[in-house]
């Protein structure tokens, strides 16, 4: 239930009676009537639909998508760098060309169905997505501010995701790779590798997160590429701040790196001796890298996927793949890599056996 707001009914020169109710913070009139008694009728119905939260002002209709767009993005505090740079791309480049010159009261859920055909005509189903996301925060921005009843964007088809299929190398292939990048970071691909790195957290890896007389590494810093500019934080998820214990043969190859390429900051740093920029390093190192190699379809992210597999691959439980991987649930590893722990499957299969068994031999042995 919504606070009753307040209002008031006057006089005016003709002599009607006009009520008005008090609307983020200004008088709005919601009518003029012959006496005062059916203008405070009016007034109260009003009330009770606004305490209801069924009621909005009857100029936010009026208003321009653009405009209420720009109060929705001023509203947009405590998101990561990247998050705030892509989102604001979408609504320049996506939703305000198209509907920004829209009234709130034009856009209907099928306008909004086809904005969303439209993009889907040339785009992938993650894309759209991810700009009707926008569109329809933007939206429940206006609803909740008392300008639409309802959210046009409820309701609207989108379309269907297609899951991206993880490319997982094998260990062959991995070392291939590491050969045939630049030696300045094979260390930094097997590294990726065996620890499950995503490429921000490799590239934020600082000399004080490695103890190699342990063979531990620390996962605490994260560094990414926004319009051209570097941008160092935490990990991604809470979860994504983590230490392992690394493969021996893994802690040897950083040891030679650290004495040969590592920065006085950086573990893997960019050519400079800075942090690593990485779409620079994607166009000139990973992709020639790649091609070398006889690889193809291959992300860096894919690093990070071939690290899990290694690891199913070594027997290692769901909840220490997660773990070491930065994921916050091992729900969500089982459910994206659950096909890599056959042995689960056929272990829930010898003990449901064993079960059944037991139960039939006791069954057997009574007289």
């Amino acid at each position: 239930m919504g606070r009753r707001p307040t209002g008031s009914v006057r006089r005016t020169r003709s002599g009607t009676w006009q009520a008005r109710v008090s609307h983020l913070g200004r008088q709005v009139a919601i009518g003029t009537y012959p006496t005062r008694r059916e203008a405070t009728v009016a007034l109260a119905a009003v009330q009770a639909d606004a305490s209801r939260g069924l009621w909005v002002d009857p100029a936010g209709g009026r208003l321009r998508l653009a405009d209420v767009a720009e109060r929705w993005w001023q509203t947009r505090t405590g998101h990561r760098l990247a998050t705030r740079v892509r989102d604001r791309e979408i609504l320049d480049h996506d939703v305000l060309p198209a509907l920004g010159r829209a009234q709130l009261a034009e856009l209907t859920r099928e306008a909004v169905q086809d904005w969303v055909n439209t993009l889907a005509v040339g785009w992938a189903p993650s894309t759209v997505r991810r700009s009707y996301t926008v569109l329809h925060q933007i939206l429940g921005f206006a609803v909740d501010e008392g300008l639409l009843p309802a959210s046009p964007a409820q309701r609207v088809r989108l379309p269907r995701a297609r899951r991206y299929e993880a490319r997982f190398l094998s260990p062959e292939e991995l070392e291939a790779l590491a050969g045939a990048i630049a030696p300045a970071y094979r260390s930094m691909v097997l590294t990726m590798a065996w620890a499950t790195l995503r490429l921000g957290e490799a590239a934020g890896l600082r000399q004080d997160d490695l103890d190699l007389h342990a063979g531990r590494l620390r996962v605490a810093n994260n560094v990414v590429e926004t319009l051209g500019q570097i941008h160092e934080g935490p990990p991604k998820t809470a979860a994504g701040r983590r230490a392992m214990t690394l493969p021996a043969s893994v802690v040897a190859e950083l040891r030679g790196h650290v004495m040969r390429y590592a920065g006085p900051v950086y573990v893997f740093p960019g050519p400079e001796g800075g942090a690593l920029y990485a779409e620079h390093w994607r166009a000139t190192v990973w992709r020639p890298a790649v091609a070398r190699a006889g690889l193809t379809r291959l992300r860096p992210h894919d690093l990070k996927h071939t690290g899990v597999a290694l690891l199913a691959a070594a027997g290692v439980d769901a909840g220490e793949i997660a773990r070491r991987a930065g994921h916050a649930d091992p729900g969500f590893t089982l459910a994206v890599y659950g096909h890599l722990f056959p042995e689960g499957d056929s272990n829930a299969a010898r003990k449901l056996d064993a079960l059944r068994i037991t139960r039939l031999d006791k069954e057997r042995a009574q007289p």
